[in-house]
């Protein structure tokens, strides 16, 4: 069994009750920067306000008490520090947390626990971190890319800090959120930018409307069209190969791979049922849409409450409401005849923009699962975070 595909042989859906956990934490909302695609508000961004490792434990013994009752045929936990700024509340409480999980979710009962974190590099001690990461993480880090939006001065310390890094023998991959600054620098200088970084992995999402951006003119002004996300994306891929065909080991598309590998399973197969995402006082929450494709976080309860189970927010009646609403794909006609809907990169089920294309970048998505089927340089086993 592995951690980095789905754990089962057949095609049983990756959820959190078949086993299947992608416990994304948010100890700390805490982060000194002001990204524009960022859906936390300035305020929570320099809030310190930070999970202690107590409550943690806590959470984690009802996740365990849990899958006692239910008996899943796998326990996997992928630990996906997330933030804020993860490495903000030190390195201490880092170790802290990985060894109380490894008490909390044991070997002996069955538990594949596999941690990883989200960084942005800038203001963080290799000395100290590095060492940490090859001891906790497999030497694998996450760090978010997205071109010169966050300033170019901003992208020269983050080069230097990457660079560092893969100096130091960590597998450094990013996360990118497309935006216009991206489409203007192309898909092939994107593509090499990485490439030459030593980025091992890289993923692309669409740029989202908030509650931070919404502002007249913010989202505009840096969010592409789906139609161009696809157009970007599919240069990208069709670049990749190129370097391929060259002897060149480029980053993975992390995307390319996923549409590839859901396009052979079935339909519950892209449904979100692996993930939740807690918060520092306790709640449990996924994206959600409102008035129309704006993003929040959608709250299934407080799992710090001394009465309420893992098995309560599960079973929330927000929680169901929810997860219909994947099932149904937000009844959107386009989603529910889509022959894609099970590769899709929709994420979270959300209405689409009307005058442009699906938020599943339908169009990439069929892109990538032809080329594949022509030279399937895309087979491989595909971790979901």
């Amino acid at each position: 069994m592995s951690l980095i595909a789905s754990q089962f042989q057949a095609d049983v859906p990756d959820t959190i009750e078949n086993g299947y956990f992608v416990f994304t934490i948010m100890p700390t909302l805490q982060c000194p920067y002001n990204c524009k695609h960022c859906y936390l508000s300035l305020e929570q961004r320099r809030d310190p306000e930070t999970m202690s490792i107590e409550q943690m434990r806590q959470v984690c013994r009802k996740v365990d008490a849990y899958w006692d009752e239910v008996q899943p045929p796998s326990r996997v936990i992928l630990v996906y520090n997330y933030g804020g700024e993860p490495t903000s509340t030190g390195p201490e409480y880092f170790e802290q947390y990985v060894l109380m999980m490894a008490e909390e979710f044991p070997e002996s009962k069955g538990y594949e626990v596999k941690h990883v974190m989200l960084t942005s590099l800038l203001g963080v001690d290799l000395d100290v971190w590095a060492p940490l990461w090859h001891r906790y993480t497999d030497g694998y880090i996450q760090t978010s890319y997205d071109g010169s939006m966050r300033s170019k001065s901003y992208v020269r310390k983050w080069e230097a800090k990457v660079k560092e890094a893969v100096s130091r023998g960590l597998r450094v991959a990013t996360i990118s959120v497309v935006n216009a600054d991206l489409l203007e620098q192309g898909h092939v200088s994107t593509l090499e930018i990485l490439s030459d970084l030593g980025i091992c992995e890289s993923g692309w999402l669409p740029f989202m409307l908030n509650e931070q951006n919404s502002v007249a003119g913010k989202y505009e002004r840096y969010a592409p069209t789906m139609t161009a996300f696809n157009d970007f994306m599919i240069g990208m891929l069709n670049h990749w190969y190129s370097m391929k065909y060259k002897g060149l080991n480029p980053p993975s598309i992390g995307e390319a791979h996923f549409a590839v590998d859901r396009s052979k399973r079935s339909p519950m197969s892209n449904m979100c049922g692996q993930t939740l995402f807690l918060l520092p006082n306790g709640d449990f929450v996924l994206p959600n849409y409102k008035d129309g494709y704006k993003e929040y976080m959608h709250s299934f309860g407080n799992i710090l409450e001394a009465q309420t189970t893992f098995h309560d927010i599960l079973v929330s009646r927000e929680r169901r409401l929810y997860m219909r609403r994947q099932v149904t794909r937000n009844s959107n006609p386009e989603c529910q005849g889509c022959a894609y809907k099970n590769a899709c990169l929709l994420e979270f089920a959300k209405p689409n923009k009307a005058d442009d294309e699906c938020f599943g970048a339908k169009r990439f998505v069929e892109h990538a699962i032809h080329r594949n089927s022509l030279d399937p340089l895309l087979d491989g086993p595909v971790t979901l975070y």
